[in-house]
């Protein structure tokens, strides 16, 4: 049973997974979720500014890996940005593409726009190598007016609302496997 904790407001849902990890939360756990209904300080990549207002799903996932199969980690991006493609086009009627490495984009009238992204860390404690998997999804967050033509929520495309944990249940389904699968081929 995956152990979640969920927040209304957190710096960053990563920085909480590293502090989480560094602490020895993880030791007698297998996996778990942070959620966060806002971030104050949000990031992805190269410690770009991910922007993590309320009604957005903002949330990091801990696993641990072998050192064996470390070498699949670099994978990893890629097959969690095709789990979220696969939830978005299939749960919302969304047509998403993913842009390498780590960022899923969806039709709108005026294009592609980001509407999710990935962070990917990896930290060692205790000789065990843990790997923090970060996800941001626009649901019906307040796009700021500075990436109004790059980014879009859910809610702006569609017109509708959703419920968030209809994602998150098929997301921790579906990586939770990937995780299987990565400890055990």
């Amino acid at each position: 049973m995956i152990f979640s904790i969920n927040l209304k407001s957190i710096d960053s849902t990563q920085d909480f997974a590293h502090h989480l990890i560094e602490n020895g939360f993880m030791k007698d756990k297998t996996d778990i979720i942070i959620i966060a209904q806002k971030q104050i300080y949000g990031r992805g990549q190269k410690d770009n500014k991910w922007s993590s207002n309320y009604g957005g799903l903002y949330f990091s996932y801990i696993n641990h890996i072998s050192e064996k199969n470390l070498n699949k980690v670099e994978k990893l991006s890629i097959n969690v940005a095709e789990i979220i493609k696969d939830i978005i086009d299939k749960n919302y009627g969304v047509e998403t593409i993913i842009k390498p490495p780590n960022d899923i984009y969806a039709k709108t009238k005026e294009g592609y726009k980001k509407i999710s992204g990935i962070l990917i860390e990896t930290k060692i404690k205790n000789d065990k190598r843990y790997v923090v998997v970060g996800v941001g999804v626009n649901f019906s967050n307040k796009i700021p007016p500075e990436l109004k033509d790059k980014a879009a929520n859910l809610y702006e495309i569609t017109g509708k609302r959703y419920k968030k944990n209809k994602f998150l249940i098929d997301f921790v389904k579906k990586i939770r496997v990937l995780f299987y699968e990565l400890q055990n081929t």
